[in-house]
């Protein structure tokens, strides 16, 4: 049994054919380059900014912050559960 060439003989010619290089490419530099759009580095600049804020608190909220710390550290600290359990039920079935 013989088997014949996978391809046809004139398909591999077009492959093997040397072509001139595109206008658009440039000749190899050893090394990658990657090119943002100005939108990306927009978001980019804008996300980096917003991780260095602090979060912004009254100073009776950063009061309050500080009361509930002294308090936890103390051990002094009443978690009321009822109020609690009050707020998740709220949450599960939303009065209309």
């Amino acid at each position: 049994m013989r088997i014949g060439p996978v391809v046809g003989p004139g398909v591999l010619r077009n492959y093997q054919a040397t072509k001139p290089p595109s206008a658009n490419l440039r000749p190899a530099t050893g090394r990658d380059e990657v090119t943002f759009t100005e939108e990306a580095l927009s978001f980019s600049k804008v996300l980096a900014e917003a991780k260095n804020v602090p979060g912004v608190r009254t100073p009776e909220e950063l009061a309050r912050i500080e009361e509930i710390k002294k308090a936890v550290r103390q051990g002094k600290y009443w978690v009321e559960t009822d109020k609690i359990v009050e707020k998740i039920l709220e949450n599960l079935n939303p009065k209309s």
